[in-house]
């Protein structure tokens, strides 16, 4: 079993205030600002982790449901 915490991060670039990665993007980085940049990773990595929690516990669902076996109670391969 995973456990995972929640992170809370507020960061912001001293220089860019308003940027923002989500709605920005990696095209909104002024002159290849090093903390603009980092921020975009970890918001990138954020995304991506996520995403993976959500494949995990989608492909959890679909393999508790076909693991239940169908039973016929009445056994008629036996007659």
């Amino acid at each position: 079993m995973l456990k995972l915490g929640a992170i809370s991060f507020a960061g912001k670039c001293p220089k860019h205030p308003r940027f923002d990665p989500e709605e920005d993007g990696a095209g909104a980085i002024r002159g290849g600002c090093p903390r603009c940049q980092t921020l975009f990773e970890i918001y990138q990595a954020h995304a991506h982790l996520t995403s993976l929690i959500r494949q995990a516990k989608n492909e959890a669902r679909i393999h508790t449901r076909a693991a239940v076996p169908t039973v016929d109670h009445r056994q008629t391969a036996l007659f």
